[in-house]
C-alpha cells in the first residue's frame, strides 16, 4: 500500500510539477519535429526517468522560474521523453517514452537539436546533451549556446535568419 501511495504521489508530483512550471511539453518526438520545422525552431529534449531524483527538483525548482520559461517558449519546441526501462517503465504509458538513441544513463539531461534530430555541437564537445541539475540562468546560458549554433549550423536551411530569438 505504502508503494502504490509513492507511485500515486510521484506522478502527482511530476503532473503538477509540469503545470506548475507553465511550460508545454510535448511527448511526441514526431510531433515537435513536425512542430519544429513548422515554427523554424530547434527542440530542446528533457530526458527523465521515474527513478530519477533530480528530475522532479528540475520540474519543481527550475522551470517556474519566469526568465526560463519566456526564453524556452519565444526559441525552443519542448519535448519531454521518459528514458526509463526494464522494470521503471510502465507498460501502458508508453507515449513518452524515449526512442532507444536517446536512452542515457543520467538524468536529467537536456539535448539540443534541429527539426531533422540534427545534433547542436558544443566548442570542443561531441554532442549537445547536458546532464544533470541545472540551475534556470545555466540552461538559458546553454540555450543560447545552442541557438547560436543551430543559426550558424541551419538557419538559412530552415529559413531562419539569425539572432531571430534570445
Amino acid at each position: 500500500m505504502k508503494k502504490m501511495g509513492m507511485i500515486l504521489l510521484l506522478g502527482w508530483l511530476f503532473a503538477f510539477g509540469a503545470h506548475a512550471a507553465n511550460l508545454e511539453w510535448m511527448s511526441n518526438l514526431e510531433d515537435a519535429k513536425e512542430l519544429a520545422l513548422k515554427e523554424k525552431k530547434p527542440i530542446i529534449l528533457f530526458l527523465h526517468s521515474r527513478r530519477c531524483f533530480y528530475c522532479p527538483k528540475m520540474i519543481e525548482e527550475v522551470f517556474p522560474d519566469p526568465e526560463l520559461q519566456k526564453f524556452l517558449k519565444n526559441n525552443f519546441v519542448l519535448l519531454s521523453l521518459d528514458t526509463s526501462t526494464g522494470s521503471d517503465s510502465i507498460e501502458e504509458e508508453t507515449a513518452d517514452q524515449a526512442p532507444e538513441r536517446f536512452i542515457v544513463t543520467m538524468t536529467p539531461a537536456f539535448v539540443f537539436m534541429g527539426p531533422r534530430e540534427e545534433q547542436l555541437y558544443r566548442k570542443g564537445k561531441k554532442h549537445m546533451i547536458i546532464y544533470g541539475f541545472w540551475k534556470a540562468d545555466e540552461l538559458i546560458q546553454w540555450g543560447r549556446e545552442a541557438l547560436k549554433r543551430f543559426d550558424k549550423l541551419y538557419g538559412k536551411k530552415y529559413g531562419r535568419s539569425p539572432d531571430v530569438a534570445r
